[in-house]
């Protein structure tokens, strides 16, 4: 792994909160980090084997939370065919912004038949947290994705369930440079959030997008009702795209059952449609 001196130093963002870099290539039957950079309150750590060929890393917060006029960036690069595992330490949690939101925006651009698995742990909004997240994605032909979503809401001194001040989290995906996924998520917290088409008296979303010119209507009917037969306390519902994926979308009362029901879909997307064993990402 190497810390120095990346594109974001040269391009003058100095200023940054935190910046980090990654690009995998292929180098016979394994994928390797080719570059790493990171700066600020950003780190990485080394990558990890869980899969015999395809490293797993990890981004760490070292300053415990994201605060008032926070910018962060996140490059991640992989290259033809190659096959890279992105998720977080811990929890991303916003604080009180008063004055400027917390702005996150990450870039992922995929080469040919190249393979990434990008699942972060939650975020938590806390009390008058404002938060924009954006994230851009460029595939090339036979790129496959995996990309998860949680937003959480934070305790309040006063208990009230929704106490940030609101979060907005914008997502395209370009294949062949041709938009094809545009998501845009927007919470603001009002007497109507927890009403109908708006949460429907649940406090926790999350999203999975899958990307694969293998997905077809039957591979969607077997992950609904495999999730269905779980019966957790949650509402949720898969789209098809326009193009070879679908979208997984829930709301639920707490982050362990968002996590519970991705984590299970991500385990059969794993074993029916990359064909690898399932990983499961020590985290301390």
């Amino acid at each position: 792994m190497v810390k120095g001196r990346g594109t974001a130093y040269w391009t003058g963002v100095m200023s940054l909160t935190g910046a980090m870099e990654i690009k995998a290539v292929k180098k016979a039957e394994r994928t390797i980090l080719s570059h790493c950079y990171y700066e600020g309150a950003l780190k990485l750590t080394r990558p990890v084997y869980l899969d015999e060929n395809a490293p797993s890393v990890y981004m760490i917060h070292v300053g415990g939370g994201y605060v008032d006029g926070d910018v962060y960036t996140t490059q991640i690069q992989a290259a033809r065919e190659a096959e890279l595992s992105v998720t977080t330490q811990s929890h991303t949690k916003v604080y009180k912004t008063p004055k400027k939101p917390v702005v996150q925006k990450t870039s992922i651009h995929m080469e040919e038949n190249s393979l990434v698995e990008y699942m972060p742990d939650p975020l938590i909004a806390y009390e008058q947290a404002r938060f924009v997240q954006e994230t851009d994605v460029h595939m090339k032909e036979g790129a496959r994705l995996i990309y998860s979503d949680m937003m959480t809401p934070g305790w309040a001194e006063d208990g009230r369930s929704f106490s940030y001040d609101w979060i907005r989290s914008m997502l395209k995906v370009y294949k062949n440079e041709r938009l094809v996924v545009f998501d845009h998520l927007f919470l603001e917290p009002d007497e109507s959030i927890s009403g109908l088409m708006q949460m429907e008296g649940y406090s926790h979303t999350g999203m999975l997008l899958v990307l694969h010119d293998s997905v077809d209507e039957k591979f969607i009917n077997i992950v609904y009702e495999r999730l269905n037969t779980m019966n957790l306390e949650a509402r949720f519902g898969i789209s098809e795209l326009p193009v070879k994926g679908f979208m997984l979308r829930i709301l639920a009362h707490s982050t362990k059952t968002l996590e519970e029901l991705i984590y299970k879909a991500h385990d059969y997307i794993r074993s029916n449609l990359l064909h690898r064993e399932n990983i499961q990402w020590r985290k301390y």
